[in-house]
């Protein structure tokens, strides 16, 4: 008996050393949860002291952006979104969308525009700036952007998608913009008849082809492996352009050319693990993205391509009241309606915060008594010029300084730039004059151009400044509204 009593003893005592670091691991564990829940440091009567106080900055203005606007708009709450370099998103960089719910063929530029028309409808702010530095250590979030502007905020949303990938090989730095780019859409209308090159093999790739296809010559597309990764219904309908060629196992490694832009390329295949040099007029690039999450690194955790880490299946990151949607944390399925759902998500997920911390209609109201930045731009409709007469009566003939845009529909540069344009025009309304042009559609003017005056337009955006009908300066570059109004005010004269 008592051997026995004594191995229940001995039982007992092993149980406890067992069983009670589980039980402390787990109380240690419930009170990290309970401190990760916890919202008692996210003191609203601290944070409205603050001016410039937002209570939901949403950067980014694609799908995911402006589908969470909307909804934290329509919840009742100020929405801010600082749109970009790129406004509405990578979808006004492709042509028609038949995937988008509702609709069953539409231009990615007009979906978008309809999207944001919608968000502004219900009352989201949005403002043509990048966010260029983040702050998430400290509460209110700390944001400053690319033209000076600085704020706080109760709670964000990121939504800054991704940016294409480049070869990263010799010549492509040299010849982007004159020759190498990623944008079919706003370019192949300067290809005809010209032999170019598609790099790629998804649907990105696919679509590149169907823009460039009715414009060249040749388009080539080259498949670093063995297939494409393109949906099959997109690869049969690439199949059916007599003037398309895709090849299989080729790398572009070297670009090649002189002033007017490319001559050659430097083709690897490496099934036969050989070089040629080929001649081609472009090339056009469609081989990935990168997320757009340099900016939030310091603060937020990514995985090993960059993406945002989520926490679980909500739009949280690991980083309480920073919310995410869309392409800066989706890496499986990159879907356009995707993102905007995703952005609904976001936006639930932050006015659910921002309901826990206490805000209300009246805190908002004290909120928009301490801004001292209104986030607006004034801004005016800019005239269309299209007609030959149109040209001579507002530009060749009219006094003063004269700036003409010359753009596409759906060149994302000129999307981006039209905001500054408007703004210029309107500062400086009493002394230049502002007129658009479609490069793509007013055939009669770019003849006079290139013939008459001795002005090509080889891309666009084409920004020219004319002073009582004579030329004066251009610029073929993609610039914010800093850098446009410093080009434009050269030739302004007090």
């Amino acid at each position: 008996m008592k051997y026995s009593v004594r191995g229940e003893e001995m039982v007992s005592q092993t149980r406890f050393f067992y069983v009670f670091p589980m039980l402390l691991t787990l109380v240690c564990i419930s009170g990290c949860f309970s401190k990760k829940d916890d919202t008692t440091h996210f003191k609203l009567a601290d944070a409205i002291k603050f001016e410039n106080v937002i209570p939901v900055a949403v950067i980014g203005s694609g799908p995911a952006g402006l589908s969470a606007a909307m909804y934290i708009a329509r919840a009742g709450m100020k929405a801010f979104v600082f749109g970009g370099p790129t406004p509405c998103g990578q979808l006004t960089q492709t042509t028609f969308i038949e995937n988008w719910p509702g609709r069953e063929k539409v231009l990615g530029v007009d979906l978008m525009n309809d999207v944001k028309h919608q968000a502004e409808f219900f009352g989201a702010c949005i403002i043509n700036d990048t966010v260029t530095h983040a702050d998430f250590s400290k509460w209110p979030f700390t944001m400053r952007t690319e033209e000076g502007r600085e704020f706080k905020a109760l709670s964000v949303v990121l939504a800054t998608g991704a940016h294409p990938k480049i070869l990263s090989v010799p010549g492509e730095k040299k010849f982007w913009g004159k020759g190498v780019t990623t944008c079919a859409v706003c370019d192949a209308p300067f290809f005809i008849g010209k032999d170019v090159v598609v790099v790629g093999g998804g649907d990105s790739a696919a679509e590149q082809v169907f823009e460039l296809a009715p414009y060249v010559k040749k388009v080539s597309v080259y498949v670093r492996g063995k297939s494409m990764r393109a949906a099959k219904l997109m690869q049969q309908r690439i199949l059916a352009y007599d003037n398309v060629e895709i090849e299989y196992n080729k790398q572009i490694k070297a670009i090649h050319g002189d002033d007017s832009g490319i001559k050659t390329i430097d083709v690897y295949d490496s099934e036969v693990n050989e070089i040629e040099s080929r001649p081609i007029d472009g090339i056009f690039l469609a081989i990935g993205h990168t997320p757009n999450s340099e900016v939030f690194k310091k603060d937020l955790k990514v995985d090993d391509l960059g993406y945002l880490i989520m926490e679980g299946r909500s739009q949280q990151t690991l980083k309480k009241g920073v919310f995410a949607a869309g392409e800066i944390q989706d890496r499986v399925y990159r879907q356009a309606a995707v993102a905007a759902g995703e952005g609904i998500k976001a936006a639930l997920d932050a006015t659910s915060f921002l309901y826990e911390i206490g805000f209300n209609t009246k805190i908002g109201q004290i909120l928009e008594d301490n801004f001292f930045e209104t986030f607006s731009d004034d801004q005016v409709e800019l005239q269309e010029i299209s007609l030959l007469a149109d040209f001579t009566k507002h530009v060749i003939e009219e006094p003063g300084l004269v700036v003409v845009d010359f753009y596409s529909k759906t060149c994302p540069g000129c999307i981006r730039m039209l905001p500054s344009l408007e703004s210029l025009a309107h500062h400086l309304k009493d002394k230049i004059s502002i007129v658009k042009c479609n490069a793509t559609t007013s055939i009669d003017i770019t003849r006079e151009l290139k013939y008459n005056l001795g002005l090509q337009v080889r891309k666009v955006p084409a920004i020219m400044i004319f002073k009582d009908g004579k030329f004066l300066a251009r610029t073929d570059e993609i610039m914010n509204k800093k850098e446009l109004f410093a080009f434009v005010n050269q030739y302004v004269q007090d």
